[in-house]
């Protein structure tokens, strides 16, 4: 059996029943669902395009501890819960963990895990608002704020940041859905999803304890009032109070054992700070801006000018004034979103880092990434009725047309604005340098011997910053690609004869040591042997310092075996025949080295203590 089907031209098509029924059925469903696959385009295309961003991303500072530690320690309690620079984030270890396991400084495994994690948040942020406001085209605006705005995109190409940041995105927007769902039925199971959403941001980012204050603040101001809110949904309250307070017990427990970093800047600085974040970075990333970035490899660093700065405000300003004049409840809604930038992502900054970095650090983009699922909450409550609301707006809106064409103006120069501002901050992106040393070295490593002695160095300034002091070490940051036993000897190096050092583009070469060296005054240039003993100086000021290398000169005329003493640290060493040097680490306080049992035939030189470099 078959069905015709006559177009206008008249010609006729003749196609088999069963796939005509099916044809419609087709039709039907993507009819029935076209928000939803309308979405999902977005999404994937979305997601699509910052992968094309993240290729010409690389590791950068944290990323190289959290690599080395990953590979360094054991999947343990203590390993999760380590408390870093005030950060809490056991689930973002959790990830490095794996990613690092897979592939030490396999940007594509981080990358593409960190890319995973942050389009769960855009499907997070699409199942929000199709529980909130239901399935309409309108929540398609939302939702593209979300993937477009640039405030979001440079965390992403910072691992270290996205580990954090990408939990607190997906936890937010499911919370708030299982919230609403529990709001609606009173169903105890979506409470207690909410709760454990709550949970899993916490454990990806500290930030997460404002997740309850969100979900309050959104009851109160769409569910009859905070009294009401607070007596009818009290056994909510009490299982997200469950979870903050086993959370801080935990945190407050492992602090104790952390170094403090946190303290409270000057008034100047908490000003300057509070400008820079909100009234400069975060107003002009959230519409698009904000058109200039602060010209420095990878960094998120926003660095808008004035005229841009004071055109953002004033156009927050508008919306602010312009929903709140037809929408009921706006000004609450705007007023949740400013309440969160400040509890949740300026007063954790204020008390951990802005006393270090001063108002500057309110110019990074991370400090707010968190933050765009609930902008793009926002958006849609300011705009949009919710199902079943009654009286949603003050005074009649203006007619559709006119409404759908200001509406897609003001929407098609977001996306347009977004798009020029994240291709601006990719032309900026340059890992090049950085992956080529990490690249060089994982060849070295590879073909090194397994007993080969490497010793210690600073990591290029350019590949990473000495402040992070043992992490800036090629030992850590490079030993995460050697074997285990090769990492071994590198964080603790035996005395060699012969000794090997990475040069600043990540080659393994001869070791020499740079410092002054220490010769005697003999005529035959050796250190005088006193009741056969020899007693070699040092250079204090130099061998005080954890990780100074000595070099020291010999002769010798057959193999013989020696041991040198630095203070109380015995160091075993074979000469070989002949004139040759000995490479070993001080030990620190140590002034001189003690070499009893001298055999005839054997002599100790000048010596150098200093800092390992490579051969010229």
């Amino acid at each position: 059996m078959t069905e015709t089907t006559e177009r206008r031209t008249g010609i006729v098509l003749t196609v088999p029943a069963p796939m005509a029924r099916t044809a419609a059925a087709v039709s039907r469903w993507a009819r029935r669902h076209g928000v939803l696959l309308a979405a999902l385009a977005l999404i994937g295309a979305a997601m699509a395009w910052k992968t094309a961003i993240l290729q010409s991303a690389y590791f950068k500072e944290d990323d190289f501890e959290f690599v080395a530690r990953a590979m360094e320690s054991d999947l343990s309690f203590d390993y999760l819960t380590r408390i870093h620079f005030g950060q809490f984030m056991p689930g973002g270890f959790l990830l490095a963990w794996f990613s690092a396991r897979l592939e030490p400084f396999g940007w594509g495994y981080a990358a593409g895990g960190i890319l995973v994690l942050h389009a769960c948040a855009a499907l997070a942020v699409l199942r929000m608002l199709r529980v909130v406001f239901g399935d309409r085209p309108a929540i398609l605006a939302p939702l593209l704020v979300f993937l477009v705005a640039p405030i979001a995109v440079p965390a992403l190409v910072w691992w270290a940041a996205a580990l954090n940041t990408v939990f607190l995105q997906i936890a937010l927007p499911m919370a708030v859905a299982s919230h609403w769902h529990h709001l609606r039925s009173g169903r105890l199971r979506h409470a207690v999803a909410a709760a454990l959403w709550v949970l899993f941001g916490l454990l990806g980012f500290v930030k997460g304890f404002a997740l309850p204050l969100v979900l309050l603040a959104l009851t109160a101001i769409y569910h009859g009032g905070l009294r009401t809110a607070l007596r009818r949904y009290v056994t909510a309250w009490s299982m997200y109070l469950i979870v903050l307070a086993a959370f801080g017990a935990l945190y407050v427990q492992r602090s104790l054992s952390a170094p403090n970093t946190g303290a409270l800047p000057i008034f100047d600085q908490a000003a300057g700070f509070l400008w820079e974040l909100l009234g400069k970075t975060f107003a002009t990333t959230v519409l698009g801006g904000p058109w200039r970035w602060f010209a420095a490899a990878d960094w998120g660093v926003a660095a808008p000018p004035l005229p841009v700065v004071i055109a953002s405000l004033v156009t927050i300003a508008a919306l602010v004034s312009v929903t709140g004049y037809y929408r009921r409840r706006a000004g609450l809604a705007w007023a949740l979103l400013l309440g969160y930038l400040l509890v949740a992502d300026a007063l954790p900054v204020l008390w951990g880092r802005v006393h270090l970095l001063g108002s500057f650090a309110g110019t990074d983009t991370r400090y707010v990434a968190d933050a765009i699922p609930l902008v793009a909450l926002v958006v849609g409550l300011v705009l949009l009725p919710l199902p079943g609301e009654a009286e949603p707006y003050r005074r009649a809106l203006p007619g559709r047309e006119r409404l759908a064409g200001i509406g897609g103006a003001v929407l098609g120069v977001f996306v347009g604005a977004s798009l020029v501002s994240v291709s601006l901050f990719a032309g900026y992106l340059g890992a090049d340098r950085r992956h080529r040393y990490i690249e060089t070295a994982r060849a070295e490593l590879a073909t090194a011997p397994p007993d080969a002695v490497i010793y210690d160095r600073l990591v290029p300034a350019d590949v990473q910053p000495s402040g992070y002091r043992t992490y800036s070490l090629t030992s850590r940051v490079l030993g995460a690609m050697a074997t285990p036993r090769l990492r071994a000897r590198m964080q603790a190096p035996p005395a060699a004869l012969d000794a090997l050092v990475f040069d600043d583009q990540g080659r393994l070469r001869p070791a020499d040591v740079q410092g002054i060296p220490l010769a005697p005054s003999t005529r035959d240039g050796c250190w005088p042997v006193t009741g056969g003993t020899v007693q070699v100086p040092l250079d204090n000021r130099v061998s005080r310092v954890e990780g100074t290398l000595v070099r020291l000169g010999y002769a010798a005329r057959s193999d013989t075996k020696l041991t040198m003493w630095m203070a109380d640290r015995a160091t075993d060493v074979e000469l070989r025949a002949g004139l040759g040097k000995v490479f070993m680490l001080a030990a620190p306080g140590a002034d001189r080295i003690v070499v009893h049992d001298v055999p005839p035939g054997v002599c100790v030189g000048a010596v150098t203590p200093g800092q390992a470099v490579p051969r010229p």
